[in-house]
């Protein structure tokens, strides 16, 4: 008896309900659709523009913050932009909505710090969460894991190291 009761009431509250609700769905997730391509469109210019940019991100995690900071920032190449995540904030020179697509469209995310490159209109990206953390954990050698990040954005050169 009660589950009849129950089936009665999703009938006489959830399908009216449901049939107020349409109009709006029809309404809504057109506009929706459209502001998504819309802003696709610009992220893709936005690509475009910054084609052969670099940048290191990396997040406020408190046993890596400082290092990183102190030790691998100042040490990157000249061609490599930052990118902070202050919790959830991202703090960078660039569009932070376009900055924060890319952020959450990492195909090879791994934790941070990690490292992303436009080339050809595309978003490319690696994690260096394990070589950092041999450096900051193992006390291995800085300047390999320097290498890697310039390797990966195809920059020759390397800072000397402090």
């Amino acid at each position: 008896m009660r589950k009849l009761r129950d089936i009665l009431l999703i009938f006489l509250i959830g399908i009216p309900l449901f049939i107020l609700v349409i109009p709006l769905m029809i309404i809504f997730i057109p506009i929706g659709h459209f502001n998504r391509k819309k802003f696709e469109k610009k992220y893709a210019e936005f690509l475009n523009e910054n084609n052969g940019k670099n940048f290191f991100c990396y997040n406020n995690r408190k046993n890596s913050k400082q290092y990183l900071e102190e030790d691998i920032v100042p040490n990157l190449n000249d061609g490599i932009e930052i990118v902070y995540l202050n919790g959830k904030k991202v703090e960078s020179e660039y569009n932070v909505e376009f900055i924060s697509e890319a952020l959450y469209k990492l195909k090879n995310y791994s934790r941070f710090p990690h490292l992303m490159k436009i080339r050809n209109g595309k978003l490319i990206d690696k994690s260096i969460n394990n070589p950092f953390y041999n450096v900051l954990n193992l006390n291995k050698d800085k300047t390999e894991l320097l290498t890697k990040i310039n390797r990966f954005f195809e920059l020759n050169e390397i800072k000397n190291v402090a």
